[in-house]
């Protein structure tokens, strides 16, 4: 895919914003690091410790970012973090992320800036504070939220060497980074400058015998990762630069954990992982495999193999109803395949709430039912573009609001995932709910009228199995 070397683009534009918050901390620091730093540390750690200058977190100064707006930083406020990325394999180049724990983190930042071999100086889970005055909050070029040292056109350039020393400081304390378990499907923006670790990866067969760095690429390589989730693969990204030491390595052909860096291509393209070392590619176990159909005794199954583009869902057995608004579900085809979506752009109502719910599943012939589907989102903006996936026992086949509900949880796709990329439920037991019959529904809210509320929301593959 396209990329050139994301560490030679970094631009802003400039506003002001006011931040402050209270913390108490231990601003004690050891006497390691030379009289000179440690003095200017110490002198900073004071002026926190008495008020004058304020900390703030990761969290709280992402919360000032503002799409398509650029801000100055005025306030005599100061952020604390920890490394989580390294240059010392040359994958990463005049850039640190920096998250709010070591463990755990909930946030992260990256901060660009006019310095290489930084991991000499700022090595993996130090310690550091930012002094934010007069500095740059915006979006790199690749869409990431980075703090900067100027302004280049309309994006934030890097801190020099008189700013870096004026502005980053390092205290003794360094932490060991303890990567945050997750999932490729659960991977979105609010991960980005996180060190995240996935397990049970491993690279799709075709690439056996490649390399982390196709020699054909002039900056970056993508390679795919892959992980069995469900009926399928989930998938995601490692890009690797031309200038990382490890690029020649071959990939491993067998299964097992990795630990990177959550980011961005240039351009903002893709969601990758990026790699501080090889190292952290830990492939020891054997091969894993999707489950099989064949493993299963389909209960009910419902893949819209019969939409017809752009209509009207009115797939057999199936209810589709508005509760609020004129939008009712649809039956779409791409690429050959079809699915129902509920979209409400360009619609004119307020508020739209539609429901699509399942043919009665009857339960009283089986034991240990298990519920799997798949859904996609696109042009979601806004958290309260939701959809829910419900179960009833009552429904009387015309009414939804006349029977009783249950929500149950599934992985369900958010603003922050791929547009038109499926994602598996994963199994989902529904035995629990009873021996009597049973209908599954999908419940969707918008706005025709709210732009950050018209995006879609898409459902394939639904079925209701049991295991042989």
């Amino acid at each position: 895919m396209k990329r050139i070397k994301k560490h030679y683009f970094w631009l802003l534009i400039c506003s002001s914003f006011y931040l402050l918050s209270c913390v108490n901390d231990d601003f004690s620091v050891p006497k390691e690091l030379g009289t000179a730093e440690n003095e200017s540390l110490n002198i900073l750690l004071e002026d926190i410790a008495s008020g004058e200058k304020s900390l703030i977190t990761i969290s709280e100064l992402k919360q000032q970012f503002v799409s398509g707006q650029v801000l100055q930083i005025t306030s005599d406020v100061v952020l604390k973090g920890y490394v989580a990325s390294s240059d010392k394999t040359g994958n990463f180049y005049k850039e640190l992320y920096i998250q709010d724990l070591s463990e755990q983190p909930t946030a992260a930042v990256l901060l660009v800036l006019n310095q290489v071999d930084t991991y000499n100086q700022f090595n993996i889970g130090r310690e550091v504070y930012i002094v934010l005055k007069d500095l740059f909050l915006g979006e790199t070029a690749s869409e990431i939220i980075a703090i900067g040292g100027a302004i280049d056109g309309s994006r934030v350039d890097m801190l020099s060497e008189r700013q870096i020393k004026s502005h980053l400081f390092r205290s003794a304390l360094t932490e060991t980074i303890m990567p945050l378990p997750i999932n490729f499907s659960d991977l979105n923006d609010n991960y980005i400058g996180m060190f995240v670790s996935i397990d049970d990866v491993e690279f799709p067969e075709v690439l056996t015998g490649q390399s982390y760095f196709n020699a054909q690429d002039d900056f970056d390589t993508q390679r795919v990762m892959q992980r069995c989730e469900g009926f399928s693969y989930e998938q995601f990204l490692l890009e690797t630069s031309s200038f990382a030491t490890f690029k020649n390595e071959i990939l491993p052909t067998e299964n097992g954990k990795i630990s990177g860096i959550v980011t961005r291509s240039y351009g903002g393209d893709d969601l990758v992982l990026v790699l501080n070392d090889s190292k952290d590619v830990r492939f020891e176990n054997a091969r894993c495999s999707p489950l099989s159909t064949d493993d299963f005794t389909i209960v009910f199954e419902e893949r819209f193999s019969d939409a017809i583009d752009e209509t009207i869902l009115d797939t057999e057995g199936w209810v589709n109803v508005s509760e609020r608004g004129q939008v009712l579900w649809t039956e779409q085809v791409y690429s050959k395949n079809g699915y129902a979506e509920f979209g409400t752009f360009g619609a004119n109502d307020t508020q739209n709430v539609g429901w699509l719910i399942s043919p009665p599943i009857d339960m009283s012939a089986t034991k240990k039912e298990l519920l799997n589907f798949k859904t996609a989102q696109h042009h979601l903006e806004s958290v309260k573009n939701t959809i829910e996936v419900l179960v009833s026992v009552n429904f009387n086949g015309t009414d939804p609001l006349s029977a009783d509900w249950q929500a149950i949880d599934a992985k369900l796709p958010t603003k922050y995932d791929e547009w038109y990329v499926f994602k598996d439920s994963g199994l989902i037991d529904i035995s629990t709910f009873g021996d009597e019959q049973l209908h599954v529904a999908f419940r969707v809210t918008g706005s025709g009228t709210n732009l950050a509320l018209d995006g879609a929301y898409q459902l394939d593959d639904f079925r209701v199995l049991l295991e042989r």
